[in-house]
């Protein structure tokens, strides 16, 4: 029933309020611990990533210096400890302090920053078991390769083509070509604070206290080449 306010008959009508209480459907399937049970590669768990075809997770741990691999059951959801590849063995190089993982979107590639060796780490993965080869690092400094130091965040373009890379204590963004057959990457450039035209924009955020603003960026990715380039919004 609609109510019609006593000031006018003009004003708009409104629905009387009622409560609602939401129950999450949520259902607690599992825990899986570091040094319980054989697992290992948790100290410290940083971030994951699913892989494309809902198989595997994949999980950086910051204090294990490793990146994790479990099997997924797709009907129970339940994971299975399978495998960990930790910095410095078996010559795997590039997970000091690891911090973020990512899956390629055709699933054959998996790759992991390392804040504490300023690199990315790069991996191929075998669809039909999950589980990973080490097969490169890059690393700030080295072979010409910039904007990587204290290396954090890392996305893949959707095509699968480019990695990118952000160096907090480079103020930079590096940008990587991606031979999806090997699952290596070649580094392209990069783009860095105040330098060649990318220099912060400055926005009012509404609700914010006046004199306070935030940067904000719009990096628009080139069809040919992958390059990035920066536009102010």
């Amino acid at each position: 029933m609609k109510h019609v306010s006593k000031s006018s008959v003009l004003a708009p009508t409104f629905e009387p309020f009622e409560p609602r209480i939401l129950l999450s459907t949520h259902t607690f399937l599992q825990s899986l611990q570091d040094g319980i049970g054989g697992v290992d590669g948790l100290n410290q768990a940083y971030s994951l990533d699913i892989s494309p075809d809902g198989r595997n997770v994949y999980v950086a741990a910051y204090a294990d210096k490793s990146v994790a691999v479990f099997s997924r059951d797709a009907a129970s959801g339940l994971l299975t400890y399978q495998q960990v590849l930790k910095d410095g063995v078996g010559g795997v190089d590039g997970l000091n302090s690891a911090s973020i993982v990512k899956v390629s979107p055709d699933g054959l590639s998996v790759y992991v920053t390392g804040q504490g060796d300023n690199a990315i780490a790069a991996f191929s993965r075998d669809t039909t078991t999950g589980l990973l080869t080490y097969r490169q690092v890059l690393k700030d400094g080295v072979g010409g390769v910039d904007g990587l130091y204290i290396a954090y965040g890392l996305a893949i373009s959707p095509d699968g083509a480019n990695v990118y890379v952000t160096g907090g204590y480079d103020n930079a963004i590096a940008m990587f070509s991606r031979n999806s057959a090997t699952s290596q990457l070649s580094y392209m450039g990069l783009l860095r604070n105040g330098v060649g035209g990318f220099t912060p924009g400055r926005t009012v955020w509404p609700g914010r206290q006046p004199g306070r603003s935030e940067c904000l960026y719009h990096l628009r990715q080139r069809r040919l080449g992958g390059h990035l380039l920066p536009q102010h919004l």
